[in-house]
């Protein structure tokens, strides 16, 4: 999955919020203004404004302009609301996947593998997603894959940040083969168990070394 310029803003506006800058209520700049802050179009701007608004991060009120909504607490919301939503993923995609899928997702942990060899965190990072992704398309639900889409910006600038922890990638990786084992043998309560583990220590990760005290 291509890395989209709106990334950049997104990135830039939940540092403020996890740094404490950006606070509930607050008035954001306007599209043009963060457009020339991240160095982005205003068309990629209003994108990323516009995936903020739809997971409930920032309120967009016309004629008044885009304000921060719950700060840290929603991001922490939504990152909780992830295990249930690829936990479900999981099991049916230990139902549903064909053979071509299961092929695709073993040379993304192929390719992951390497990437840890190198260190390469951000290639690591990439394929990660797609991972979860190529699972949430396979379980076959249009609605909770939709889901999963809306909160892509989210979910990259969530792995990038913890990803660059010490060891994280180490046992990320090693989750990752679990689950595809698990759903290799088709065995959805155990893929669906596994990948609750794995975003329960993602979300503890980011509580301890990432969020705020």
């Amino acid at each position: 999955m291509m890395i989209k310029a709106s990334d950049a803003v997104v990135k830039y506006l939940l540092e403020g919020i996890v740094r404490g800058e950006l606070k509930p209520g607050d008035k954001l700049p306007s599209t043009e203004s963060q457009a020339k802050l991240c160095g982005t179009s205003v068309l990629s701007t209003r994108e990323a404004m516009q995936s903020l608004a739809t997971i409930g991060i920032i309120e967009i009120s016309h004629g008044r302009g885009m304000f921060v909504t719950g700060g840290l607490p929603v991001i922490e919301d939504l990152l909780e609301a992830r295990r249930v939503l690829e936990s479900h993923n999981a099991m049916m995609a230990a139902i549903n996947l064909n053979a071509m899928d299961i092929q695709a997702l073993e040379a993304l942990l192929k390719g992951m593998d390497e990437d840890l060899s190198a260190g390469d965190v951000e290639a690591f990072s990439e394929k990660d997603m797609e991972f979860h992704y190529t699972l949430g398309k396979a379980s076959g639900n249009r609605i909770l894959f939709k889901t999963l889409i809306n909160i892509r910006n989210l979910l990259h600038y969530q792995m990038m940040t913890i990803n660059r922890l010490p060891t994280v990638i180490e046992r990320s990786s090693k989750r990752h083969w679990e689950i595809f084992k698990a759903i290799r043998k088709r065995d959805p309560e155990l893929a669906g168990s596994l990948m609750s583990k794995h975003i329960t220590e993602v979300i503890k990760t980011w509580k301890k070394d990432v969020a705020p005290a």
